[in-house]
């Protein structure tokens, strides 16, 4: 799916202040976030968070324990060059590894090594304790029960049900 950024065509209308005021302040609350959960990663388990997420991306089931650099890349939200640094610094502590990807010679293959499985195992648990006080926190903020809705609109929907299990969310990071 092609994005408006990526196509050139803006068919909808421009973002006025008060959206780009309530945009501001959804990344300064989710940088908050990142930061605080990169912070207890480094601290207790020397894993920043971005190596969290790529090992995290790598031992869902449905990656089958290995993805393409490019699909890796798209699924943690990182350029193709930075995502290639960052496995370039799990492997050199030999948490991930890369190989050949099959059919085109030029593929490159990522996967978790079980010493990354290991140490992503441990960092789990800190990570959805610490996911879990953010959020528990960012309650106070009702417009990030539904951001894209309050960044463009500017409504507060009512918060969906989170009847559900936790830690069964269908969603990657």
């Amino acid at each position: 799916m092609e994005l408006p950024l990526e196509s050139g065509e803006f068919t909808s209308p421009p973002a006025d202040d008060a959206e780009d005021d309530r945009w501001c302040t959804a990344v300064r609350l989710l940088g908050r976030m990142e930061r605080q959960l990169d912070d207890v990663l480094q601290r207790r388990h020397a894993l920043p968070l971005s190596e969290y997420r790529a090992m995290c991306a790598l031992s869902r089931p449905e990656s089958g324990g290995a993805l393409r650099m490019g699909e890796l890349a798209e699924r943690i939200g990182m350029k193709d060059s930075s995502t290639t640094r960052l496995i370039a610094r799990l492997e050199a502590q030999g948490l991930a590894e890369r190989t050949p990807g099959t059919g085109d010679g030029r593929a490159v293959t990522a996967a978790v090594t079980d010493a990354g499985r290991e140490r992503y195992a441990a960092a789990t648990s800190t990570y959805r304790a610490a996911l879990g006080a953010e959020l528990d926190a960012a309650r106070a903020n009702v417009h990030l029960a539904d951001l894209a809705n309050w960044v463009r609109n500017g409504e507060t929907p009512p918060l969906p049900d989170h009847g559900s299990s936790p830690g069964n969310s269908d969603r990657p990071l």
